[in-house]
């Protein structure tokens, strides 16, 4: 096989690989949402961590397939939970799905454990 039809080749896979990577679009930054200015950080691994301002919250979760899901944290709130979760009787779920372009998300959120609310939402605009 030719030496420039091997390159070739590799060049398309390795092209390839970086779109499907490019797919789910990153979401460390700040986000303009309904609960303020939130800051998000993703690892390597796809786990999640954040903070915002109302009551010291923070956020933990993993992305997967653009979506995030885990869970909010805060010093207080206007429902406690019977178990803490990071060392807070004031938590419950979240789930934002990412749009394509990694621009926004559409988010819910519950109070614990509980299930989502309809009109519970908690959506986004990347800042930065």
């Amino acid at each position: 096989m030719p030496t420039a039809f091997k390159t070739m080749s590799v060049l398309t896979l390795l092209s390839a690989a970086a779109m499907a990577q490019a797919a789910v679009p990153a979401v460390t930054g700040s986000w303009d949402t309904d609960f303020g200015i939130v800051r998000l950080a993703e690892d390597k691994q796809g786990s999640i961590s954040g903070s915002y301002v109302t009551d010291d919250g923070r956020i933990t979760g993993k992305i997967e397939n653009g979506v995030i899901e885990g869970f909010w944290v805060e010093s207080a709130s206007d429902y406690a939970c019977d178990t803490q979760k990071m060392g807070s009787r004031y938590w419950g779920r979240i789930r934002f799905e990412l749009n394509s372009a990694g621009t926004g998300w559409t988010g819910i959120w519950s109070y614990c454990d509980y299930e989502y609310v309809e009109g519970a939402v908690w959506n986004g605009k990347r800042i930065k």
